[in-house]
């Protein structure tokens, strides 16, 4: 007879804790439709968009070139003429925005990953945006990107290069004076011996000389842009967590706000 008792009771427990956590699993459901996740997604990624675009116009013009010259570059990797590459990487960057905030909301109808408060919200956020800078930015900028940045730096008007590069060469600039004054002036001398005599090789001496400033200008545009890439990856990440973070502080408001509206 206890023995019977005994099993009844260690039936009702099992029951109870059964029902108890379904109840839990109710409890802990989806508190936002999906349609309403993937919206703030959307929202979300056009203030990050906003808020890195910021971000990386500063580092931009710390680095010595223009503010706009993020959306530039974009715009040229998208195949555009450096006349017309602002709009459509103004266009490409938002698009990349957008698509990473649809990604996010959708990774937050998931129980796993709902979102209650701020701070997972913007933690959530923070991570999907250093997943996007490791797989979106970094691929692009080991590949496509060193190069779009020397066609950039070329494409500049030279009072702008000459000046973004003053910072880091200006030994080398003034070594390359030197030499084209001394080349000068050897030039007039050779010129005022020879006379008329002299007057075919001139056209071959100025296409030499040319040619001499140009592989000098490449080397010194190749050698800038090798010292601008950490700092441009480095602001690149930094303007990533800043996207995350605001990504997370704008979908989290609206999600908890649906959910305190449907009274879950």
């Amino acid at each position: 007879m206890n023995m019977e008792i005994d099993l009844d009771l260690i039936w009702n427990n099992l029951f109870n804790i059964v029902l108890r956590t379904g109840r839990t699993m109710t409890m802990e459901a989806i508190q936002y439709p999906k349609k309403v996740a993937l919206g703030a997604g959307i929202v979300g990624g056009i203030a990050g968009g906003t808020v890195m675009y910021g971000v990386m116009s500063i580092v931009m013009t710390q680095i010595g070139m223009g503010a706009n010259c993020f959306a530039i570059i974009m715009g040229l990797i998208t195949g555009q003429s450096y006349e017309n590459a602002l709009g459509p990487g103004i266009t490409a960057h938002f698009l990349t925005s957008i698509a990473i905030g649809v990604a996010f909301g959708t990774i937050i109808t998931t129980k796993k990953f709902q979102i209650r408060g701020f701070g997972k919200g913007i933690g959530l956020g923070i991570a999907t945006g250093i997943i996007a800078f490791v797989v979106i930015f970094l691929p692009i900028a080991m590949t496509v990107l060193p190069p779009h940045v020397m066609d950039l730096m070329k494409m500049m008007p030279v009072g702008n290069m000459e000046g973004n590069m003053q910072s880091g060469s200006m030994n080398e600039q003034s070594s390359m004076k030197e030499n084209s004054m001394n080349q000068s002036q050897m030039s007039t001398s050779e010129m005022s011996k020879q006379g008329t005599t002299g007057g075919t090789a001139m056209p071959e001496k100025s296409a030499m000389d040319e040619k001499m400033k140009m592989e000098q200008m490449d080397k010194m545009i190749t050698e800038e842009t090798q010292k601008m890439f950490p700092l441009i990856l480095a602001g690149s990440l930094v303007s990533h967590i800043v996207f995350g973070a605001a990504l997370g502080a704008v979908v989290t408001p609206i999600v908890k706000r649906t959910a305190e509206r449907s009274g879950r």
